[in-house]
């Protein structure tokens, strides 16, 4: 072996201390840059029985050890020194309403199973993934009869020096006298006139109520 060859030498000890400081990303650029042939990529990885594909929607174990939602956008493995396979996945992090810096007012407007794309993207050992996931359009999530844990919605994605959705609330899709989003977590009822949704409490109803309506008329219908 070289002198070059000495110096550029991945030792076993340098992979080790990178994985136990979860450096993943650290790395996989040590091995672009200094062992290419011992680095490859995927398209698809094994877990639990289950395939899990680039640009699936995954929910994902972080590194502080809560989980989150994140496309996988890339899947590498390792040879390392002692021949020992490492499996690396790159992910792009989903943020939800808690994370977004926003009037109160307009939290409202947002549900616990809306998610925002983010630019943020981190590497992490394989093993973090923990099942797959469904993110739908949120006319598609409103039209679902039934709530299920393992799908969301996104309607926007999150400027993460701002920390507020892109596009602006202000620009989404309104139709209550309110001029706000709709939410899916709230109760609403739509005017067999105009076809539009109103929260019930912009327009003076209550849950009770909406079993006692036949047909129902918003107030510009109305006039």
């Amino acid at each position: 072996m070289s002198e070059e060859e000495k110096v550029n030498q991945i030792t076993s000890n340098t992979v080790n201390e990178l994985v136990k400081n979860d450096k993943y990303g650290h790395l996989i650029q040590l091995y672009l840059k200094k062992d290419p042939a011992k680095i490859k990529k995927y398209n698809t990885i094994q877990k639990s029985n289950q395939i899990y594909h680039v640009n699936q929607d995954v929910a994902v174990c972080a590194l502080n050890d809560e989980i989150y939602s994140a496309k996988l956008i890339k899947i590498y493995c390792i040879k390392d020194p002692s021949n020992t396979f490492i499996p690396i996945i790159q992910v792009q992090w989903y943020y939800s309403k808690q994370d977004l810096k926003i009037d109160q007012k307009l939290i409202q407007c947002i549900s616990d199973k809306e998610l925002f794309f983010s630019t943020h993207s981190e590497y992490l050992p394989a093993n973090k993934i923990q099942v797959g996931i469904k993110i739908l359009t949120f006319e598609e999530y409103s039209e679902l009869e039934f709530e299920e844990e393992t799908i969301f919605f996104s309607r926007a994605a999150i400027d993460l020096q701002s920390m507020e959705p892109r596009p602006n609330i202000k620009l989404w899709k309104k139709s209550c006298v309110c001029q706000l989003p709709q939410n899916p977590d709230l109760q609403m009822i739509q005017c067999d006139e105009c076809d539009n949704w109103y929260h019930l409490d912009c327009v003076l109803l209550q849950d009770q109520d909406i079993n006692k309506i036949d047909k129902y008329l918003c107030p510009r219908c109305i006039k």
